[in-house]
């Protein structure tokens, strides 16, 4: 079958996925399918895929279990689940791992008001800079970005099965830990214009320096890219963007620099009630103007901008992409503002950690105003391989002479010179919260951040928290 053939009548996954066996009545897309079982809700379809760890068909009955109405798994499996209800539908491939990639590729080819795909990477701050070209293109476009930080191949892959029939921008985030990963997904799904928030030393173990990271960042300028937005402000970035195999038709620049086509010229704080709001103002081609945004860090200025740039260059007034930016919130644990009933604030930026994002976070807790104690609670930092000490050395420095108080977590602090009277090694969450459950007290502020695999949002399990 022909990417085109037969749309939209063939948009089915029994179609879509070249079923070689079909158990029951054929689906329609686009529909939401999971490949873990435990987050199956009602309705979805759950993909068998293999794993390093684990088989998928292994919990083919968990989700069913929990809901969904169909399963794509390999055709030699079928016979295994024919006792099942027969209102469940059941896809038999030859592989699944195959069969999705080749689906989400037809999916793709018959959205037929399909006009831009936005495709977003970057060091850090991509999956909000997704979310923010996502507000700003909306509010004259029918957009689909990729949820949460679905930024890997299976996880744009999800993302462009879900999208609705009449979508007209695709925003996909691109992420990677290893040389060739962007590429893969950038050759695979060909944007049309790319957006590269920064080259900073992170996933340092599978790339092996900041060279290393420069040139997987820059994979997802492909020879579909018309557009590329950057980061004017960043020396290496714009190095390597002279070097470009594919050479975009455009290439807009946005920063602090008076060479920065988006330039930035005012950024700050401002404090309204109880909510945080970030001001910044942008001399851009279409003259100057003044945004405000829920996204209160520091770090938010050039996100904002980015959002901002995208915005005009596709025609979008600058007014409408203003309110875009202005309803826009920090989602948990990438900055979102939290207040205990006992008047203790958490800044919450739970979700990873690198030494750039982690410096930015404690730049932000000195930043808000309080009639207490800043406190930073921190995880250790993940895939810096032969870097790891260094940075943690440098962080605790930081943080150390930035809070009143530090507590550190996890095996990366260890052998870490830690002879600072404010510093407090504790690698037992429950130790962490009666610590600061024996020190806290109304007016304080506490920054929590660490690697995913700390899962340092636990520190929250033990208030009563409301986001501000």
């Amino acid at each position: 079958m022909s990417p085109t053939d037969s749309f939209p009548d063939a948009m089915t996954v029994g179609k879509l996925f070249n079923c070689t066996r079909l158990c029951g009545a054929d689906i329609s897309l686009p529909c939401s399918i999971k490949t873990d079982s435990r987050k199956i809700e009602k309705g979805d379809i759950f993909i068998a895929l293999k794993g390093n760890r684990s088989d998928g068909h292994s919990f083919i009955s968990d989700a069913i279990n929990r809901g969904a109405k169909g399963v794509i798994l390999k055709d030699e499996e079928m016979s295994k689940f024919t006792s099942f209800n027969k209102d469940i539908s059941f896809f038999g491939v030859p592989s699944p791992d195959v069969a999705i990639l080749e689906a989400s590729e037809r999916y793709l080819a018959g959205l037929s008001s399909l006009r831009e795909i936005v495709a977003v990477t970057g060091s850090v701050g991509k999956t909000t800079t997704k979310e923010a070209i996502g507000k700003v293109l909306e509010r004259t476009y029918r957009v689909h970005i990729s949820r949460g930080n679905y930024n890997t191949l299976l996880g744009c892959c999800l993302t462009i099965l879900v999208a609705p029939r009449n979508t007209e921008f695709l925003v996909l985030e691109m992420g990677a830990n290893a040389k060739g990963e962007i590429g893969e997904i950038a050759n695979r799904f060909r944007p049309s214009s790319s957006v590269i928030t920064s080259v900073d030393p992170v996933h340092l173990e599978g790339f092996g320096g900041i060279d290393g990271v420069l040139g997987a960042k820059l994979e997802i300028v492909t020879a579909d890219c018309k557009l590329l937005f950057v980061n004017g402000d960043s020396p290496i970035l714009n190095s390597g963007i002279d070097k470009l195999k594919h050479r975009p038709s455009k290439i807009i620049s946005v920063g602090t620099s008076t060479s920065c086509i988006y330039r930035i010229t005012d950024s700050s704080l401002r404090l309204d009630g109880n909510h945080y709001f970030r001001k910044i103002t942008i001399d851009s081609p279409f003259g100057l103007k003044t945004v405000e945004s829920k996204l209160w860090g520091k770090q938010h200025t050039l996100i904002i901008s980015l959002a901002f740039a995208v915005g005009c260059e596709y025609g979008v007034a600058p007014d409408d992409i203003a309110q875009g930016l202005f309803v826009m919130s920090l989602p948990r644990g990438r900055g979102a503002i939290l207040q205990s009933e006992e008047g203790v604030l958490f800044i919450d930026e739970s979700y990873n950690a690198s030494p750039v994002s982690v410096k930015a976070a404690i730049d932000n807790l000195c930043l808000i105003p309080s009639r207490g104690r800043k406190i930073a609670v921190l995880g250790g930092m993940k895939e810096l391989g032969s870097y790891a000490n260094r940075f943690h050395d440098e962080i605790l420095d930081y943080a150390a002479k930035a809070a009143d108080q530090v507590l550190i977590h996890g095996s990366e602090w260890k052998g870490i010179n830690k002879n600072y009277k404010n510093v407090l090694c504790l690698q037992d969450m429950e130790d962490i919260v009666n610590h600061l459950k024996a020190i806290l007290r109304t007016g304080d502020v506490v920054l929590v951040k660490g690697s995913r695999a700390y899962e340092m949002e636990r520190v929250y399990d033990w208030w009563s928290l409301h986001e501000l």
